[in-house]
């Protein structure tokens, strides 16, 4: 939000009665961001009030499917191919 910490609270503190007033709006919780030069960033969820919430869930891949995930060490890298030049050419 800012870099100063008191105009940002005073920001929120004018802010945020006014989206909790708001029946079109579903705010979520507050949670604060550390910052490093004192300031304050702050994350919010607002939504529409009564928008329907949809969970998707994957039926087309088996739960015990034999693959196996990697932990720890490096991160895999993607291999690429080298090109070649034509025959004859």
């Amino acid at each position: 939000m800012t870099d100063d910490r008191d105009r940002g609270e005073d920001v929120l503190a004018v802010l945020l009665p006014l989206l909790n007033a708001c029946t079109a709006l579903q705010v979520g919780e507050l949670t604060r961001l550390s910052h490093r030069g004192g300031g304050l960033r702050v994350v919010l969820d607002v939504q529409l009030a009564g928008a329907s919430t949809v969970t998707v869930e994957r039926d087309d891949v088996p739960r015990s499917s034999g693959t196996r995930t990697r932990t720890g060490g490096a991160p895999a890298r993607r291999q690429r191919r080298r090109l070649e030049l034509p025959p004859g050419g």
